[in-house]
């Protein structure tokens, strides 16, 4: 991707506009599905063939990029929400901390990304009626960055780590209680990093199926 100021708005800007309304026109066709049956989803089965345990239907993966805002320095981060199978939350979006490494930057997405789980959570625990003080554990969040996860297991602060601002540490304090678990994947399996930069056809060919299913003109859904 190249790298152009958005102070100053040109030819690269414009084609990123029609890049934008080209997947808009050929993409309206995919919608969320849910399964019934979990295992015959296609996250399921993306979990499974990574090695990574799959008796959660709550899921979450983050990701983010780092330093690739050229006027401020900021990183694109992205989470996806999974529950039953279907995305139920997401976002795209460039945290205020600066993050001076792709680890800081990977460890404060992940940090959005713990806030929104509890609040799905919670929402999901009513829907299912659910006991007030009930609160899920051990939900997934998959990381594809060792060195954020081991930030936020180690419960310790490291020349590396201390100016981390402290509200980000409440990944370590959801992973205490035992509410998240961190999960490492390697980049080609990290769903999220399709919220994060601009891909190729060949990846974005293999994450998005798994995301989103295609739904044809009648409403019905078709594989694959």
């Amino acid at each position: 991707r190249e790298q152009v100021s958005s102070l100053k708005p040109g030819k690269a800007h414009f084609d990123a506009l029609v890049h934008l309304l080209r997947y808009l026109r050929d993409n309206n066709n995919y919608g969320v599905r849910f399964f019934s049956d979990y295992s015959s989803s296609p996250l399921y089965q993306h979990l499974n063939s990574h090695g990574l345990p799959t008796d959660q239907l709550l899921v979450s993966m983050s990701d983010s990029s780092w330093n690739d805002d050229v006027d401020t320095g900021r990183s694109t981060g992205c989470f996806l929400i999974f529950y039953m199978g279907g995305v139920v939350d997401h976002s795209s979006n460039m945290p205020d901390p600066v993050a001076l490494s792709s680890a800081e930057a990977e460890y404060n997405q992940a940090c959005i990304a713990t806030m929104a789980l509890m609040h799905i959570s919670m929402a999901i625990n009513n829907l299912e009626l659910l006991e007030e003080d009930t609160q899920r554990t051990g939900i997934p969040l998959i990381l594809d960055s060792s060195s954020a996860i081991a930030i936020g297991s180690s419960f310790k602060d490291t020349k590396h780590t201390r100016h981390i601002m402290r509200r980000y540490h409440f990944v370590r304090s959801m992973l205490e209680k035992g509410f998240i678990i961190l999960l490492w994947i390697n980049t080609k399996g990290q769903l999220a990093d399709i919220g994060t930069k601009v891909l190729g056809t060949e990846s974005y060919s293999v994450l998005l199926p798994i995301c989103m299913s295609r739904i044809s003109v009648e409403g019905s859904v078709q594989e694959g």
